[in-house]
């Protein structure tokens, strides 16, 4: 029945446990923000009052610490440069002296003459290392320098995941090169793609030498991974039924799409927005269930209506999700038009640009950290200053916030209806892990059955669009043949996002879409959950938490620990309480350092009965199991 150990591991495990069971401080309702029209949803947030000092030197925030920088003979001309003169240079962090040195994006017109040397050196493995650790990352390229020398992930811009089937075709050819072991056992190296929390798209197995040919293909389908890296905006989150949606309050698409294209200079790369302190995220809430994660945002767009009826965007910013800081993002207090997104999101990102925090430690560089200094007043005048000389408009106080405090999460996967009458069919992609077969199989799918479009949400699946009811059935059945994909989802695998963990990230300390995928086929095979009951388990290996673990009904962080005989494996710290939407709560931590291989089944088990509401499934046996030794299971 999948169990990893004996019963009397287990209930020494258990036993051993058993006073531990305790969780430290569930947020409660009260904690979560229900004061619209500011925010609509968790926390009554005071504002913050700031220190009034940059952390850096003693001009406040009346000079900036960068400068716009002449390059004669680099193909942008231009590139944004921390002030030398106004910081102490030996103080800066190591990203920054890097950039100092050589800015990230001048990167771009090395493709080719950095391709034609990992060909003569014999891979990316024996070239500079500046360049090719850190730089490439402003085109999205991430050497796997400690798991697979030589290879890259390959991160690209998949704004508010939309793709037609084409371009879903081109990301299929350039991973399945790369896929020459056809293991499928999520611990092999090999090319493969990941849906990403971002509705993104991941390539794994890259090669540098063949690089310009991926990077022509990849351009000449309309796509791009510019500045998708490093200290960058990452990838613009939007309604995964943007269009489509019978529900919908605003269609983000051309939303994402103009910002994209301004951020990146319509893929040609924009230094002037190539430098900032840190990574930033953006997305735009266009559904009522608020399927885009507005919280861990830096930039919140969220739909509104001011007092005469007019569309716009009420602003929360900050949101972050850390190793050493989750905070959920917080009212700005500002209102700009629908047509006037852009030059909002221009005016904070240039003013965390030209102010944020550059020295170290490096985990004080987001932006909620520049707001703690500046404080909320100081940093909205800023904001409205820049937004006031863009557009010549003053900055609106928030309106009439339009995402509704309650309401009932729909269902994104399976076959449901669109708003004009066709249907999209919702894939489950096990932690978000693809093969170039399956990949292949579902354009083919989106191809014959579907519209030609394909989207991707921040749980790592898929969807295709416009499937005809006269085509439906036939489009499931097709589905069917793919054998990791579900299209009718059981609760723990659809609710599963697992991080890259230790398969491809060197920082990862155990095999997070290895083991997420075996945990969450346990739990189904073994208890039935209450219908409707969504089922959310996030995994990270390390506690950058990619994964996202505080979001998750449960949280699964990854470390090593010392087992029953003393040996140093594989384990977790489990969190509890994190949630999403109009419920959107920070986990808190519940046990640590739990041997994944010797006690967490026996806890998950647990967790699922007691606070998820499952029943043993007497077919399985585990129901008996449990009985044995489990007074609650009775």
């Amino acid at each position: 029945h999948g169990m990893m150990m004996s019963r009397t591991l287990l209930l020494l495990a258990l036993t051993a446990q058993a006073t531990a069971f305790v969780p430290t401080a569930f947020p409660s309702l009260m904690t979560r923000r229900t004061t619209a029209p500011i925010s609509l949803r968790m926390v009554a947030v005071k504002p913050k009052t700031g220190v009034g000092s940059n952390g850096m030197n003693d001009d406040g925030f009346t000079r900036p610490l960068v400068e716009k920088v002449a390059l004669p003979g680099v193909s942008h001309g231009y590139e944004y440069r921390v002030i030398e003169d106004s910081v102490d240079v030996k103080k800066l962090n190591a990203a920054e002296k890097l950039k100092l040195a050589k800015g990230g994006m001048r990167i771009i017109d090395d493709i080719e003459s950095l391709a034609a040397e990992a060909k003569e050196k014999g891979g990316a493995q024996f070239m500079d290392e500046d360049d090719i650790n850190i730089r490439l990352k402003w085109l999205g390229l991430f050497h796997r320098a400690k798991i697979a020398p030589g290879t890259f992930m390959w991160r690209l811009r998949i704004h508010n995941g939309q793709l037609t089937t084409a371009q879903w075709k081109v990301l299929t050819k350039q991973i399945k090169e790369y896929d020459t072991e056809n293991d499928r056992n999520l611990w092999s190296q090999m090319g493969c793609a990941d849906v990403t929390t971002r509705q993104n798209i991941q390539l794994r197995g890259i090669r540098l030498e063949n690089l310009p040919r991926h990077w022509k293909e990849l351009t000449d389908a309309g796509m791009t991974s510019v500045q998708a890296g490093m200290d960058n905006v990452r990838n613009l989150v939007g309604n995964p039924l943007a269009g489509i949606d019978p529900e919908e309050i605003i269609d983000t698409r051309p939303y994402c799409e103009e910002f994209t294209a301004k951020l990146t200079d319509s893929g040609k790369g924009n230094p002037a927005l190539a430098n900032l302190p840190r990574k930033f995220n953006v997305c735009y809430v266009g559904s009522k269930e608020m399927f885009e994660h507005p919280d861990i945002n830096d930039i919140a767009y969220l739909p509104a209506k001011d007092k005469d009826g007019n569309m716009g965007w009420n602003i929360d910013v900050g949101g972050l999700l850390m190793s050493t800081r989750c905070e959920f993002a917080i009212p700005m207090d500002a209102f700009v038009p629908l047509e006037k997104h852009w030059e909002l999101g221009a005016a904070i990102m240039t003013t965390f640009r030209d102010f944020g925090f550059r020295y170290n430690p490096r985990t004080k560089t987001r932006l909620m950290f520049l707001i703690d200094n500046m404080g909320m007043e100081a940093f909205r005048e800023e904001v409205a200053r820049r937004y006031k000389e863009a557009t010549g408009l003053e900055l609106g106080k928030a309106e009439t916030g339009l995402v509704p405090k309650v309401w009932k999460r729909r269902e994104l996967l399976g076959a449901n209806k669109q708003a004009d009458g066709d249907n999209w069919i919702g894939m489950v992609v096990p932690a978000g892990r693809m093969y170039a077969d399956e990949m292949e199989a579902v354009g083919k799918i989106s191809e014959t059955y579907g519209n030609g479009n394909i989207r991707l949400t921040v749980e790592g699946n898929i969807l295709v669009l416009g499937v005809p009811d006269s085509k439906l059935e036939a489009a499931l059945k097709e589905c069917a043949t793919i054998e990791r994909l579900e299209t009718a989802p059981r609760p723990a695998l659809k609710g599963t996002v697992a991080c890259a963990g230790n398969q491809f990230c060197g920082q990862s300390k155990i095999n997070t879409k290895g083991h997420a995928v075996r945990f969450a086929n346990f739990l189904d095979n073994n208890f039935d959950f209450p219908p409707g009951k969504d089922v959310r388990l996030h995994w990270t290996g390390c506690p950058n938490t990619c994964g996202q673990i505080q979001l998750g009904d449960i949280g699964l962080l990854g470390v090593t620990c010392k087992n029953s005989k003393g040996e140093i494996v594989e384990g977790v710290d489990l969190y509890l309480g994190g949630g999403i939407g109009q419920t959107a709560a920070i986990g808190t931590l519940y046990k640590s350092k739990i041997p994944i291989e010797e006690g967490l089944e026996a806890v998950l088990s647990k967790i699922a009965v007691e606070k998820l509401g499952a029943t043993p499934k007497q077919s399985s046996g585990v129901a008996s199991w449990l009985k044995s030794f489990l007074p609650w299971s009775n």
